[in-house]
């Protein structure tokens, strides 16, 4: 799971400094990541939405941290408030969090979509063919 989140980590990061795509992937990028970290991320089992969010629990935790090192940076070197500071981060957190969650849980979804649809192709082609199941 942690594989699945340092790449859904970098996917944030590659989309954030990327002149004009920026604007998009700044907003969208949580959403990115999660869709494709989780493909990396070995499932240990449970279902789809408690997978969903322990990812997106990991990936905010680790925003979270990133943040706060900025949060701190910022409010000794240009002595900004306090409070408007730690808000920022941490909403910016609970959107990362959640966004990186449904990009996950839209990816299972996905995947399982395709799964039962293929086992389905394979179950009537199997059926067509002579001397399938009658």
């Amino acid at each position: 799971m942690v594989k699945g989140v340092f790449i859904a980590f970098g996917i944030m990061l590659v989309l954030a400094v990327i002149p004009i795509v920026h604007f998009i992937g700044i907003p969208f990028g949580p959403f990115i990541g999660g869709y494709f970290g989780i493909s990396a991320a070995s499932s240990s089992g449970g279902t789809y939405a408690v997978k969903s969010l322990i990812f997106g629990a990991l990936l905010g935790a680790m925003i979270f941290v990133v943040l706060a090192a900025v949060a701190l940076i910022l409010m000794a070197a240009t002595g900004l408030n306090m409070v408007l500071v730690w808000l920022v981060a941490v909403v910016a957190t609970m959107y990362v969090s959640s966004m990186s969650s449904l990009g996950a849980l839209y990816a299972q979804l996905r995947s399982a979509e395709k799964d039962s649809s293929a086992q389905e192709a394979t179950l009537v082609a199997g059926a067509d063919s002579p001397g399938g199941p009658e």
